[in-house]
């Protein structure tokens, strides 16, 4: 009995297995998207001196959309590992 109880415990880990890497893939993606545009904005705040141009502005709210994507993502994941 504790052999099969062993056994579905492996099989339930393997199905969370595959929803986790695709959630750990899609949250590298972002985290590389999240990376670059912080160095676009921190290269356009430097060009335009002003943390309130529009162009630092907008690539701030991208910023801010990736991020709450990375998060979500992130949760997600988590919660599939449970």
């Amino acid at each position: 009995m504790a052999e099969a109880k062993h056994k579905s415990k492996k099989m339930s880990s393997s199905k969370a297995d595959a929803p986790i890497s695709r959630y750990s893939g899609q949250a590298a993606d972002l985290a590389e998207e999240i990376d670059l545009l912080r160095k676009v904005m921190t290269d356009t705040f430097l060009q335009e001196r002003s943390f309130v141009a529009d162009s630092v502005m907008e690539l701030s709210r991208q910023l801010d959309r990736k991020i709450n994507e990375y998060m979500k993502i992130v949760l997600l994941g988590r919660e599939q590992a449970r």
